[in-house]
């Protein structure tokens, strides 16, 4: 039975690892900011080819062919993205102007829950009237 959509195992944390490696994070922890140009000064796509196997491991058999082989920059972001997602981490994209160029900047951010699904403390009580 798959773990959900995607995945038909949990990554662990060594492959989630291995893939930060490879973007020059040291961890999940890491809040540096990248671009998709420092991906490809970096080489970051022909790092996860070398073990681009391992990670088809972990897609379920109709996913594994959709997101590995991985081509380039986006695929790369893609893949992060999706093996960051079960520790409750997302990589968060914004527009920055860099040398007057508009460019997306990437960071991994920690998802709150509570900020996900707010809830109501105080239930307040309130008359509508209509004129």
């Amino acid at each position: 039975m798959p773990k959900n959509q995607l995945f038909k195992i949990n990554p662990d944390q060594q492959v989630v690892n291995k893939i930060l490696d490879a973007f020059g994070l040291t961890g999940l922890d890491d809040t540096r900011y990248f671009s998709r140009e420092y991906i490809t000064e970096e080489g970051v796509v022909s790092k996860l080819h070398t073990f681009q196997d391992e990670l088809q491991e972990y897609y379920m058999k109709c996913k594994k062919n959709w997101y590995i082989p991985i081509r380039n920059e986006k695929k790369a972001i893609t893949v992060l993205r999706q093996f960051i997602k079960p520790y409750g981490y997302k990589c968060q994209g914004t527009e920055k102007s860099v040398g007057g160029e508009k460019t997306m900047m990437y960071q991994l951010v920690l998802v709150e829950r509570e900020q996900l699904s707010p809830k109501a403390d105080v239930k307040r009580e309130f008359v509508l009237t209509f004129d």
